[in-house]
């Protein structure tokens, strides 16, 4: 290892107001082993702390956004599997990735390319968009390893394209390439390369945080309520909501802006 050399598991680059989160395994394709999804949710931790933040990207180092799992990090956590309050833990510890990236205040895009395998899937689905390169592949790889779909990937999954495509994708694990996905609307764009997709996911991620971080965070709030909720419910959440909007300076500085036919 070259002096200095910079060995965490997830990379943070700032370019202005925005970050990019890198998964920084490339060696073993971004395997998620238990120190990056504790790397990542610091990171985003710290990110969502800076008020200068708004907005973030997820991308891969080297050749792969994530080939998934690490099963020789997984496998060596549980030892033989004979306790499951192990593999219960681990299961957790590695679900924290999941909840951090849907639970967060930024508006978070995943610039994904070539494998994005199993949970690497789950964690792209996580965010609040995708943005592909033309090489990517998707693909549910769980079953061809007699495992289950885990890090949330069949609730994501299922609320991305539906129960009948979601269940074909998890039990042949089929891969998806990045046209197909594009038709299933499991991506947002498709670029042509690796370069055009960390790209395109900065331009969208700005994009997606012109308001103020308060009415970005409670709309992303509706939005992951209404998946869960009653229409009623989410009427009842988006009327407290777009009260606190309607109160703040940001909002009444715009809507004075458009009254006025003057930029806000």
């Amino acid at each position: 290892m070259a002096a200095g050399e910079d060995t965490r598991p997830v990379a943070v680059e700032r370019r202005g107001s925005l970050a990019v989160l890198r998964l920084a395994r490339p060696a073993q394709r971004n395997a998620l082993s238990v120190d990056l999804i504790e790397a990542l949710c610091a990171a985003l931790a710290e990110l969502e702390s800076d008020p200068g933040v708004t907005a973030a990207v997820l991308a891969g180092a080297g050749r792969s956004f994530s080939a998934g799992g690490d099963l020789g990090d997984i496998a060596a956590r549980v030892g033989g599997g004979e306790e499951i309050l192990a593999r219960v833990d681990l299961m957790r510890g590695l679900q924290r990735g999941i909840t951090a990236l849907r639970g967060s205040r930024l508006p978070v895009v995943a610039a994904v390319h070539r494998h994005v395998y199993g949970a690497g899937w789950s964690l792209a689905l996580a965010c609040d968009a995708i943005v592909a390169a033309a090489d990517t592949v998707f693909c549910q790889v769980f079953v061809k390893r007699d495992l289950v779909p885990d890090l949330g990937s069949a609730w994501l999954l299922t609320r991305a394209v539906g129960s009948l495509r979601a269940r074909e994708l998890m039990l042949t694990g089929a891969e998806v390439d990045a046209a197909r996905a594009l038709e299933l609307g499991l991506v947002n764009r498709v670029a042509d390369s690796a370069e055009g997709a960390l790209e395109a996911a900065v331009e969208l991620a700005a994009a997606m945080a012109q308001s103020s971080p308060a009415t970005v965070g409670m709309t992303k709030s509706l939005i992951a309520a209404a998946e869960e909720t009653t229409l009623e419910q989410a009427l009842t959440l988006e009327t407290h909501a777009q009260s606190l909007a309607l109160g703040s300076p940001a909002s009444r500085a715009a809507i004075a802006a458009f009254r006025e036919s003057r930029s806000a």
